[in-house]
């Protein structure tokens, strides 16, 4: 991709050479995700969840309202980059982002925070005000960010800045989510749609009302619903409690806060409810149980209590467990992270060729096409089928065996052997899985089957051909 952008970019004009550029050097990064949803959904709190650090914030209210990078870098620092190209330094309040910019927020393109967080290692976060904002000026930097500036449809070439997106549900998804993840579709362009490159949350789960059931349970029942309704969307969603992540990961517990919880195990979940209109028993310390609540949530101080016992160390540890972090962060690895490389290949082919096409240069769609048949770019077809199939027969055989290819990052893994396999072994097992492909490709009745049946079996030939050239 990065041969493509230098041999396609003199041939277009000034705004298709801008935009290979930056499609250049954006090759070179990693993946950017970009969390999304509405107001108040929980974003903030789970960006800083993701990187393990309470920096975006995440009090009452509209807390984002500027798009804000968070990229892995030293020494750590906040800029503002402004839409006149200058760049202004945002100094840190206790590490967090100060509430005040100094500056207008119309005049700020996107806030830039580097952080020596190792999550940030293989994704740039991008936190987005989100939908539903209070003002139209917010809810239009989150498009921009993620949709891109112009239409596709008039002939822009701006694809946005996102090479894949978090969607966070709060409940139920709201027709202004579903409409956002259908332009997110559209303006991905060569992907056509966001079920690959697109994964989702039910956030606060903690919060969930479970008609006598734990939050929990409720919400994991929720997300599978909202995962069989979106299967176009995302690939998947998974419930999780960002409060109960973000302090568990950030440090805010301490042996005395857990000493407080411990005090009032014996204390039955309903008195405590009614805390502010009884006093709690002696040896509780209402005021500093007071202040765990905004850290814990009810369902972390009523539930947090019999692992208190155990010192700070094990009430972290459930946290950790209960919040359904370890489960975002395995779904963003299998379903986005391993498949960086194409991803960022898939937006890169869509700028260039809608540059390409607004600027009437033929040689360099030439380029392009022949580009897509180099067997280099390979994952990228795969992708591709991968997302028709999830639309249109999402219960087909071989969906399993493509999400396998394009996920993992070795040959014995794309094909389930061991990793000591030996290259004949390889070779032998590709082959044989390239004829049942193509056999199933033959009598297919859906075109996504069918399409999906041919990219597989190249995608096993070519597993052959590296194991024996």
């Amino acid at each position: 991709m990065a041969r493509l952008c230098e041999q396609v970019s003199p041939l277009l004009d000034d705004a298709g050479r801008e935009a290979a550029a930056a499609v250049r050097a954006g090759l070179a990064e990693p993946l950017r995700l970009a969390v999304v949803g509405r107001v108040k959904a929980g974003k903030s709190t789970l960006v800083n969840a993701l990187v393990g650090r309470r920096i975006a914030p995440t009090a009452a209210g509209e807390c984002t309202r500027v798009v804000t990078w968070y990229r892995y870098g030293a020494p750590e620092r906040a800029e503002l980059h402004l839409r006149d190209g200058t760049r202004q330094e945002l100094p840190l309040v206790d590490g967090r982002l100060p509430e005040s910019l100094g500056v207008p927020d119309a005049d700020v393109a996107r806030i830039v925070v580097h952080l020596q967080a190792g999550a940030l290692r293989e994704h740039t976060v991008i936190d987005t005000p989100g939908l539903a904002t209070l003002t139209a000026a917010n809810e239009a930097a989150t498009r921009e960010a993620v949709l891109g500036a112009g239409d596709p449809a008039a002939g822009s070439s701006d694809a946005g800045q996102a090479d894949a997106v978090l969607f966070v549900f709060r409940e139920a998804e709201r027709q202004d989510e579903v409409e956002f993840l259908r332009q997110f579709r559209a303006a991905t362009g060569e992907l056509a749609a966001s079920a690959v490159n697109a994964v989702g949350v039910l956030s606060q789960a903690d919060l969930f009302d479970g008609a006598g059931m734990d939050p929990f349970d409720a919400a994991e029942g929720q997300a599978a619903r909202l995962a069989a309704a979106r299967v176009a969307d995302v690939s998947a969603v998974v419930a999780v409690s960002g409060l109960l992540a973000e302090t568990a990961r950030t440090g805010r517990i301490r042996e005395q806060d857990a000493r407080v919880l411990a005090a009032a195990a014996d204390v039955p979940e309903q008195r405590l409810r009614l805390r502010h209109r009884m006093p709690l028993p002696d040896g509780v310390d209402q005021a500093a149980l007071e202040r765990l609540y905004p850290v814990l949530g009810n369902y972390g101080v009523h539930r947090g209590r019999e692992r208190a016992g155990a010192g700070a160390h094990r009430l972290v540890g459930w946290l950790e467990s209960v919040s359904g972090m370890a489960r975002v962060e395995e779904l963003l690895r299998r379903s986005l992270l391993s498949r960086a490389h194409a991803l960022k290949a898939m937006r890169a082919l869509t700028v260039l060729t809608r540059s390409a096409q607004r600027a009437g240069a033929e040689a360099a769609l030439a380029l392009i096409e022949e580009a897509r048949l180099d067997p280099a770019l390979h994952p990228v077809r795969e992708l591709r089928a991968l997302r028709l199939l999830v639309a249109e027969a999402p219960a087909s055989p071989l969906r399993a065996a493509l999400e396998q290819v394009s996920a993992d990052t070795t040959d014995t893994a794309r094909l389930g052997l061991p990793h000591e396999a030996t290259p004949d072994e390889i070779a032998g097992a590709a082959r044989q899985r390239a004829a049942a492909a193509q056999s199933q490709s033959a009598f297919a009745l859906m075109p996504a089957e069918v399409e999906a049946g041919r990219v597989l079996a190249r995608s096993y030939q070519l597993i052959a051909r590296r194991a024996r050239p």
